[in-house]
């Protein structure tokens, strides 16, 4: 990944490897085998991308260089923080491109205080910059580890376990470490200790990356640190997802948010539950009230003692009633 400030120069490995030769497809220069047929790719990018007044058009990236997703340098260190980073990942989101934000590490410290102080601090920079990376569409938070300091590899393993712990209490998600194999060999001892986070592995110029640590498998493989895309005036990092376009968005979804979709699902189907169960109700009361004896509503004939009215009489009194009017065949009309 491009550095925000010039503080260590990366070699450039060749790019043209006999095993790894490709030719350009669309916009894109794909330099490991296998890598052009598969979809799910996109650049990592930095202020780098925007030197002398190179541009990047969002636009063009997703639609003409095929990206899926895009990596942004949000921070650096202890005090770095990429200027172009609001932009570039406001731009990105508007056109719905899935998109991830990366801190470049830079440990520090002599005994374990020191490590872990620095490391939280970095972390809350980069958690200050980036907010929780709520919302669809945004990746976990990224940790791009490829400079150790002065640490030795049990140090490192500790500043790397406090700034991913730190940054997933800050924004509930786990993170993804970024590494390539020669630094996490070397600089790491190869560690195991990691493996439950997803793996961003940089390994350029072979057909398939070889993993490292106690990793199983990989989340994304940065094959190439010279890519061409459109839409970039620069050269840009080129990654590739390990999985298709629905895994990588469900990617984007947080736990918090994954279980709220759940207990709001969860609702609906009571409540559709609840609403199908007194149709049903309902429809049953109508059954019974269609099916129970008639009766007539009426006016009593006659009167009690103390002048009151009754207003329901049944069947039986039917005859009683008709005789008020003269109806039941005796022709005398009773008087009040």
């Amino acid at each position: 990944m491009r550095l925000g400030v010039p503080l260590v120069k990366r070699p450039s490995p060749s790019l043209l490897r006999a095993a790894a030769a490709a030719a350009l497809v669309g916009a894109v220069t794909v330099t490991s085998a296998g890598v052009a047929s598969a979809g799910v790719i996109g650049p990592d990018v930095s202020s780098y991308n925007h030197d002398n007044g190179a541009t990047l058009d969002w636009r063009a990236v997703q639609h003409r260089g095929g990206a899926s997703f895009v990596f942004i340098k949000a921070t650096e260190g202890g005090g770095y923080r990429n200027p172009a980073f609001s932009s570039d990942f406001a731009a990105a989101g508007s056109l719905h491109l899935i998109r991830g934000a990366y801190h470049f590490a830079r440990p520090s410290g002599v005994n374990a205080a020191q490590i872990a102080t620095n490391a939280t601090a970095e972390a809350r920079q980069f958690g200050h910059t980036v907010g929780t990376l709520a919302g669809w569409g945004n990746l976990p938070p990224v940790l791009d580890l490829e400079d150790a300091g002065t640490l030795s590899p049990g140090q490192l393993s500790l500043w790397t376990l406090v700034w991913l712990q730190t940054a997933r209490k800050l924004t509930g998600r786990t993170p993804i470490l970024y590494t390539s194999r020669s630094f996490w060999k070397d600089s790491m001892g190869n560690s195991a200790d990691f493996a439950s986070y997803p793996l961003w592995l940089a390994n350029y110029g072979v057909s398939a990356p070889t993993l490292v640590g106690g990793w199983k498998s990989y989340a994304f493989w940065q094959y190439s640190e010279s890519g061409r895309m459109a839409g970039a005036a620069l050269n840009v990092d080129l990654s590739v997802f390990n999985g298709s376009s629905a895994q990588l968005e469900a990617m984007t979804v947080s736990p918090a948010a994954a279980a709220a979709a759940a207990a709001a699902a969860a609702a609906t189907a009571s409540a559709n539950a609840s609403a199908n169960a007194a149709a049903t109700n309902a429809a049953a009361a109508a059954a019974t009230a269609s099916s129970a004896p008639l009766r007539y509503t009426t006016l009593a004939g006659s009167k009690s003692a103390d002048r009151t009215r009754t207003d329901v009489t049944a069947r039986s009194d039917v005859r009683s009633w008709l005789s008020v009017f003269g109806m039941d065949g005796s022709r005398t009309i009773q008087r009040f």
